[in-house]
């Protein structure tokens, strides 16, 4: 797992060496043995799955997912969805002149995700402290569990203006995968593809998917879709192995944000 940026690398390096102090070698034996898809030659475990900036080996690897797989997730997704109509509700009362920036991505133009506006929660680990207070259902949530539940890289409400398409692409971790708990889905034409599976979202369900295989989504009705999206580590990775990430994860976010100023994206 390197850059080829020597000064990344060399906290690469150490972060790895402090993580097996206090996790243990083997906690740390697969993350090591990651490919940094943007700086590397990776090698595909599956074709149709290119994660675009980390690839984790030994991971099951499916487009959607149940809940019955997820594991120790499936306690902080029924909670979410038992939570459901009050966050809709706490997220009725927001200011959402906020949510005019596009989400940035780093395998997506800005120009074609005009439509996709979100208003965030968490981002790069960083909750909005004011914001939280007022989604005290998020924040109750978000409080109870820890991060071999919850992810908290980004969680945040995610809306699709009447006829966005966001153009097919890959997300960038297979070690998470991707949850949408549906806030406000208008009737009509408005789902999202995952490798070769389009589905749209159901009822109060979460939906479950892994965005490192090729993926797109739509709004083609007249009316907004919104669904709070939240990230979760992969139910396969131990506890300790998930500590691992977490010890990487600020530069991991650090490093993130840097390549997509250098795109001219990431504000």
């Amino acid at each position: 797992m390197k850059t080829g940026i020597p000064e990344v690398d060399r906290t690469i390096a150490a972060v790895a060496a402090a993580a097996a102090e206090r996790h243990g070698a083997a906690a740390v034996a697969r993350i090591a043995a990651s490919t940094l898809s943007t700086f590397e030659s990776p090698v595909w475990e599956n074709e149709r799955q290119r994660p675009t900036w980390v690839h984790t080996p030994g991971l099951t690897a499916r487009p959607f997912w149940t809940r019955e797989q997820c594991g120790r997730l499936t306690e902080m997704i029924t909670a979410f969805e038992a939570g459901r109509e009050a966050i809709a509700a706490e997220i009725q009362q927001l200011d959402t002149s906020r949510m005019g920036v596009p989400y940035d991505h780093l395998s997506v133009e800005p120009e074609k995700i005009r439509g996709w506006k979100n208003l965030f929660f968490f981002k790069d680990y960083q909750p909005d402290v004011e914001l939280l207070a007022r989604v005290p259902t998020i924040k109750a949530i978000t409080d109870r569990f820890g991060p071999a539940q919850l992810d908290r890289f980004e969680l945040f409400l995610s809306v699709l203006d009447p006829g966005t398409h966001i153009p097919p692409h890959f997300g960038g971790s297979n070690a998470k995968l991707t949850l949408h708990l549906p806030l406000a889905v208008p009737e009509g034409d408005t789902a999202i593809r995952v490798d070769t599976e389009t589905r749209g979202w159901a009822g109060g369900d979460m939906l479950i998917f892994d965005d490192t295989f090729d993926h797109e989504a739509w709004n083609r009705t007249g009316q907004p879709r919104a669904v709070l999206l939240l990230k979760a580590y992969h139910p396969e990775l131990t506890v300790e192995e998930v500590g691992v990430l977490e010890m990487y994860a600020p530069l991991s976010a650090k490093v993130y944000r840097e390549l997509l100023k250098a795109k001219g994206r990431g504000q």
